[in-house]
């Protein structure tokens, strides 16, 4: 059976902090299109609901994300819907979570059905993390790891490290290697503030600093990583292509060790080059409405899961207006105005 799908779930409309580069920040719920249709009315996905969509959706799926917007394990039935995810051989699940709502039995369903843990970890000391990260505590953290830990012990590290580098832990990004390896974890995932629309978090983008300088941490950041063992599931570019085939080579072999470049890129570059974007037809999102849309970027659903089936989704008139308008040039909805498709786009012809 072909896998070539990255399907992301939001079971939660919650989140249990308050970090002051995110859209939480204000709010302990978000609402997500079309406003209309109401989860379970505490903003939760139904546990039968999850099942019905792991059911249909997983099976074609190389990789799964539980948690992609909010707080997974603020699901009171997270465990349950562990269960129900773990049983379709996907060779990737993994959970996007700050970790502080973990519970000894939720740690064992983790232990028994996913593959990584991402976790959110945004400073490497006590005062920068929950100055970040308002409503934690360090000594919370540290426990909560533990407890992932021990769980995992028999199947080897699950722990990823995830920083979002900003101004308040600009400083921090050079230790991140060691204090990853001190954790036990496998990888890295860094990135920067992402914009949100309706939200100004200009306060912590590293927008105005100098970029060779920042190039240049992050060069030397991944290069301590890869030497601790670690690999770099996800890390902004910070080096150019060299020009000599010798020193490309040489270029090519470190970004596969360290993680950056992947065999399975290879095939989203075909299918970006082909449609012009590389999300429809292999990204799908299932918000906690059962609402599926087929990139972050597109604001209308294209479907329901548990109402609407993978292939019928698939073959839709939605779905299939979006493709089209990609292959024509006049490209429907939100992918009028995406830069992410122009980007696309433009490396496709380039």
């Amino acid at each position: 059976m072909s896998r070539q799908l990255t399907v992301l779930v939001d079971v939660t409309e919650r989140c249990n902090l308050r970090c002051v580069m995110c859209y939480f920040s204000t709010t302990d719920r978000i609402r997500f299109p079309p406003f209309d249709v109401e989860p379970d009315g505490n903003g939760n996905m139904p546990v039968e609901l999850f099942a019905k969509m792991a059911g249909d959706f997983f099976p074609k799926a190389r990789q799964v994300s539980i948690g992609c917007a909010t707080e997974p394990l603020m699901h009171p039935q997270i465990g349950e819907m562990l269960g129900h995810a773990g049983r379709h051989g996907v060779p990737e699940i993994w959970m996007l979570t700050n970790l502080l709502p973990l519970t000894e039995a939720t740690a064992a369903a983790i232990a028994g059905n996913i593959t990584t843990m991402s976790v959110s970890i945004d400073g490497v000391r006590k005062e920068t993390y929950e100055r970040i990260r308002v409503g934690a505590t360090w000594e919370r953290l540290m426990a909560k790891l533990q407890l992932l830990r021990e769980a995992s012990r028999r199947r080897g590290p699950l722990l990823r490290v995830t920083f979002t580098w900003m101004r308040a832990n600009r400083a921090e990004l050079r230790e991140l290697p060691e204090f990853a390896a001190d954790l036990g974890a496998k990888e890295l995932d860094v990135r920067y503030v992402a914009e949100t629309p309706g939200a100004d978090f200009e306060a912590q983008t590293l927008n105005s600093e100098d970029p060779r300088a920042l190039r240049d941490e992050l060069a030397s950041t991944a290069r301590d990583a890869v030497r601790r063992g670690l690999r770099l599931a996800a890390y902004p570019e910070f080096d150019a292509r060299p020009a000599s085939l010798f020193a490309r080579i040489a270029w090519r072999f470190w970004r596969v060790r360290a993680g950056i470049d992947r065999f399975e890129h290879l095939g989203m570059v075909r299918h970006e080059r082909a449609t012009g974007c590389r999300y429809p037809d292999r990204y799908y999102i299932v918000r906690p409405s059962g609402a599926v849309f087929p990139c972050h970027y597109y604001d209308e659903p294209i479907g329901f899961a548990g109402s609407d089936t993978l292939l019928s989704i698939a073959k839709g008139p939605k779905l299939s207006a979006i493709r089209n308008g990609l292959q024509c040039g006049n490209p429907a909805g939100a992918c009028a105005t995406c830069e992410t498709r122009r980007d696309a786009l433009y490396r496709a012809g380039a």
